[in-house]
C-alpha cells in the first residue's frame, strides 16, 4: 500500500511539473524581435530633407531599416568614429555609417539596416543634410542616463564637432518618444 501511495503522488505531480515548466518556458521566452522602417526623404524641389519617423522607440534586439524615397542620403550614429562627430550614443554601442545612399526604393543599395542591442538614446545624422536638420533619435528600451541624455556640447575638452543649432532643433523631446513610440517628423518640432 505505501509503494502505491508514493506511486500515485508521483502521477499526480507529474502533470503539475510538465504544466509548471512549460509556464515558466513561455515566461522567460523573449519577444521575438521586431523590423522598424525609416524612411529618407527629400522634396521635390530640394528645400526639405527629414526622416520619417524622427524620432522612434524599438526594444533591444529590434532592426531598424531606413529606406531612401528619394534624393541622397546617409545614416550616420553621432559618434566620434564617424568625422569627429559628438558622441550621442550609448559608450557600449557600436557606431554605425550606411554611406552615401545614392539609389530610390527599391533598387539595390537604398536601404540601410542596423540592429540595437545595447539600451539607451541613439542620435544619428544623414551628413550631406545635417546643417538643414535631417537627424533622428532612437530610443532602446529605456533612455538611461548616457550621451544622448546629454545636453549638446557636453564635453568641449574633446574638440568634437558641433551640432549644428537646425540639427539640435529637429530632434524631438525623449519624453514624446516614450509617450507616442514612433514621432512624425512635422511633430517633433511642433511639440518642443
Amino acid at each position: 500500500m505505501k509503494t502505491l501511495d508514493v506511486l500515485d503522488r508521483r502521477l499526480l505531480a507529474a502533470p503539475f511539473a510538465a504544466f509548471a515548466l512549460l509556464a515558466g518556458m513561455l515566461i522567460a521566452t523573449p519577444a521575438p524581435a521586431a523590423t522598424f522602417e525609416v524612411r529618407a526623404v527629400m522634396s521635390k524641389n530640394g528645400a526639405d530633407v527629414y526622416f520619417d519617423p524622427v524620432g522612434l522607440r524599438i526594444e533591444p534586439g529590434d532592426t531598424v531599416r531606413w529606406i531612401q524615397v528619394n534624393g541622397y542620403h546617409s545614416v550616420t550614429a553621432y559618434h566620434p568614429a564617424n568625422g569627429d562627430r559628438e558622441l550621442r550614443i550609448p559608450e557600449r554601442a557600436q557606431p554605425w555609417d550606411s554611406g552615401m545612399l545614392l539609389t530610390e526604393y527599391p533598387a539595390p543599395g537604398s536601404t540601410f539596416e542596423h540592429t540595437f542591442t545595447v539600451p539607451g538614446v541613439y542620435d544619428y545624422l544623414c551628413i550631406p543634410h545635417e546643417a538643414a536638420g535631417m537627424v533622428g533619435r532612437i530610443v532602446v528600451g529605456e533612455p538611461e542616463a548616457g550621451p544622448g541624455t546629454r545636453a549638446f556640447d557636453y564635453a568641449p575638452e574633446h574638440h568634437w564637432k558641433a551640432v549644428p543649432k537646425p540639427a539640435q532643433q529637429a530632434l524631438p523631446g525623449i519624453a514624446l518618444i516614450m509617450e507616442k513610440g514612433a514621432v512624425r517628423a512635422h511633430l517633433a518640432t511642433a511639440s518642443k
